[in-house]
């Protein structure tokens, strides 16, 4: 009994550092010692609270999911496949049509790239080349919007195509997607459970081109598949294509100053401070890198919160009106105040709804950066207040991108040259188990 109570004190306080360590993201933690299972790093799963491969400390659950990825993705990857004749095709740049060679000719491909670079273009490029079988999907709404609007394909998100309805069925359900290729945008939002979910229903055979930009933040739950699998394909040499052409002059300083901070550089920002009017009069999409606090989201919002046209961005999709989670539209205010009347509409492009008709909301005049992946704006104030350096570089570099023409950074002295020395790294084994096994 004596020796039980031994094991228990020293693996527990192990799990509760794991389980914090998974609230920030990592799927397991690194540390030297004994505790745990010892693991071969093959296994499927394992007994116990604890298990650990080479100085890689696991909870069960997180490597469960880990192992899934690693396992489905192997499948998928270890596939020769015919290369399909690409013909003559016009209107692409070097790097684009390597990127589209490459898409035609490899079993998995990780295509990446900043805005501008055109991997949305390269895609409707292999999409009509390949001329048959394909499904393309993203893990929000709103990103689905935006490629329905490119691609005369079926489309859909990652939840509605593999029918998964909770947690459940992501880590033992879904359909499986029967198709010759199976295309997936913004890959760097989803998250190990989601991965886990899509890689399992991806039948043997299936080509896969994962789309994404890897210097983006990480999905807001744990890991960074995307990132993972890329740097493996990079290593390898083989189904790795990176787009860094801009083909937008009008962005140039924008993405100069993006480059700059990917690469760990100094950029020139603003003092942190209150606008409120100019923002409004000069309509610029206010981004925030936190939710709390007087520069934060909910914060601004209300400091915005003004007459009767409110701008919204839906936090919960509706099959039945078709608005989709992150969906900006808005609210126009007929009735006095803040509580929604009968006679308040919304508006989401040329369609309108009774205001008291819609899904979950909240006011966007401002929106977290985490909240803007996958959109672009015209105009952007990019607040960076303290906090903000916890989310490395990636953080600043998602704002800064989400500019289609104008940009201000503001921040606190010393927070913005906090955030461009440290990445938003969140620890996994996937890499090394996939060049291990």
């Amino acid at each position: 009994m004596e020796k039980i109570d031994e094991i228990v004190g020293e693996i527990m306080p192990l799990g509760a550092e794991l389980m914090a360590a998974a609230r920030e993201g990592h799927l397991c933690i690194r540390r030297e010692g004994s505790e745990g299972v010892l693991l071969k790093g093959d296994e499927e799963r394992f007994e116990g609270l604890v298990g650990r491969w080479g100085d890689l400390v696991y909870l069960q659950r997180n490597w469960v999911l880990e192992q899934t990825v690693v396992r489905e993705f192997k499948r998928l990857w270890g596939v020769d496949v015919k290369q399909i004749d690409m013909g003559d095709v016009k209107g692409l740049n070097r790097g684009q049509l390597c990127a589209m060679e490459t898409c035609l000719g490899e079993s998995v491909v990780c295509l990446t790239g900043g805005p501008g670079t055109g991997k949305s273009y390269v895609i409707g490029k292999v999409v009509e080349k390949w001329g048959r079988d394909v499904c393309v999907c993203a893990p929000t709404g709103k990103a689905v919007g935006l490629l329905k609007e490119k691609l005369d394909v079926e489309v859909g998100t990652l939840h509605h195509l593999l029918g998964i309805r909770n947690g459940q069925e992501m880590l033992f359900g879904g359909k499986e997607l029967d198709y010759g290729m199976v295309i997936v945008d913004e890959c760097s939002m989803i998250d190990v459970g989601m991965w886990g979910a899509l890689l399992r229903n991806i039948k043997s055979g299936t080509r896969v081109i994962l789309v994404g930009d890897d210097d983006q933040l990480p999905p807001v739950e744990a890991g960074t598949v995307f990132g993972e699998l890329c740097r493996f394909l990079k290593e390898k040499g083989k189904g790795y294509v990176h787009l860094d052409e801009c083909m937008r002059s009008d962005r140039a300083e924008i993405l100069e100053k993006a480059a700059a901070v990917r690469m760990g550089e100094k950029i020139e920002y603003g003092t942190l401070e209150l606008d409120i009017e100019m923002w409004k009069r000069e309509d610029y999409q206010v981004l925030s890198c936190l939710r709390q606090g007087p520069f934060g989201v909910e914060a601004i919002n209300e400091l915005m919160w003004e007459g009767r046209e409110i701008p919204i961005m839906i936090t919960r999709s509706d099959r039945r009106l078709e608005l989709r989670n992150g969906e900006m539209g808005t609210l126009v205010k007929r009735h006095p105040g803040r509580e929604i009347g009968k006679d308040d509409v919304a508006r989401f492009g040329a369609r309108e709804f009774p205001a008291a008709l819609l899904p979950e909301y909240e006011p966007a005049y401002c929106i977290s950066v985490h909240k803007s992946q996958g959109s672009e704006f015209k105009k952007v104030v990019l607040l960076v207040p303290r906090g903000s350096e916890k989310f490395g570089r990636e953080v600043l570099y998602t704002g800064i991108t989400r500019a289609r023409e104008e940009l201000i950074v503001l921040g606190e002295e010393g927070i913005i040259e906090e955030c461009v020395k440290q990445r938003s790294q969140r620890l996994s084994g996937i890499r090394r188990r996939l060049c291990a096994f």
